[in-house]
């Protein structure tokens, strides 16, 4: 009962956004619309609360460092396993596989059991699914833009956006005490963290919405999204037995190694399909990334089920 309180309002959401595209309750152009707000205006608020309250231990960054090296491993490898899938299909699908929904998906599954002390475990995590989305992926994207590709004006762009300078600030405020000095006064701490919830609590419903309003399930590609399932599949598996054999001594603590099982077999980062906007040219892709991260939460929602039974933390 945990597992279907938790996620039900996940597919809730997703199925909002459908029926509100075919009720024609809101038009395409005002989906976009909740799609920036999330990612530009919210997202960026929640990459700083996490940034700023994460321990900086050295355990934390060799994780972070290791996730960013796989992940980036991750899309190159699926690149060349992509060819199994149609022509439409190959160029979005390497993207597909890249990073895990932590604060929608993962997180609130894994303190459904845990309880929220143990939240940190999974922060690295994000924090390295977050410098791919936002500095990885908008990389590969310029090198597969059309036209003339000038390094300075994107390095520019890279480091003045919203995300980036929300990590920089972040990790300031957090290493250099002032966040700690700050949360020291009740009056201060009580504004921040109401303001961040007020600000981040948002963030997963409208792109949940988002996405159920663009997804379609059309039998026609219902081979691709398997196909695709089980490459993305291959690679979390890869990761979660590396964390097994390089990280031993914390995966022999069953709180996190739980945690690390559920989090690699959740759904594409959310932020993904909207940063490969750009590349979706067919409305019958933008379909197939929200069928495929749909697939997935349903995968998760399996292993979230499975780990419980099988896989006790107590």
């Amino acid at each position: 009962m945990a597992a279907v309180s938790v996620i039900f309002p996940v597919f809730f959401l997703l199925f909002l956004g459908g029926h509100a595209r075919r009720r024609a309750w809101i038009s395409h152009e005002q989906n976009e619309g909740a799609k920036r707000i999330a990612l530009d205006i919210l997202f960026p608020f929640l990459i700083y609360q996490v940034m700023v309250e994460t321990n900086l231990e050295k355990g934390v960054f060799l994780e972070i460092i290791f996730l960013i090296f796989i992940w980036m491993l991750v899309y190159f490898l699926g690149g060349q396993l992509s060819k199994l899938l149609p022509r439409d299909f190959q160029e979005i699908a390497p993207f597909l596989c890249l990073t895990c929904e932590g604060g929608a998906v993962a997180l609130p599954l894994y303190i459904s059991v845990v309880g929220k002390s143990y939240t940190a475990n999974l922060i690295p995590f994000d924090i390295a699914g977050i410098l791919i989305n936002f500095i990885f992926v908008p990389l590969i994207l310029m090198n597969k833009s059309i036209g003339e590709r000038k390094l300075l004006p994107f390095a520019r762009k890279i480091f003045t956006s919203s995300f980036i300078l929300a990590v920089l600030f972040g990790v300031f405020m957090n290493a250099s005490g002032l966040h700690q000095v700050l949360m020291q006064n009740a009056g201060l701490k009580a504004v921040f963290d109401n303001t961040m919830e007020a600000l981040t609590v948002p963030i997963g419903s409208l792109i949940l919405f988002s996405l159920g309003y663009s997804m379609r399930l059309h039998k026609g590609f219902l081979a691709s999204l398997f196909t695709l399932a089980g490459i993305r599949l291959l690679f979390c598996g890869s990761i979660i037995l590396l964390f097994f054999l390089l990280f031993k001594e914390q995966m022999q603590n069953r709180i996190f190694s739980f945690g690390v099982i559920l989090y690699f077999l959740c759904p594409t980062g959310f932020p993904v399909p909207l940063q490969i906007k750009g590349l979706l040219q067919k409305e019958k892709q933008e379909e197939f990334v929200s069928a495929f991260i749909s697939l997935f939460l349903l995968i998760a929602l399996a292993a979230y089920a499975l780990l419980v039974l099988f896989y006790p933390v107590a």
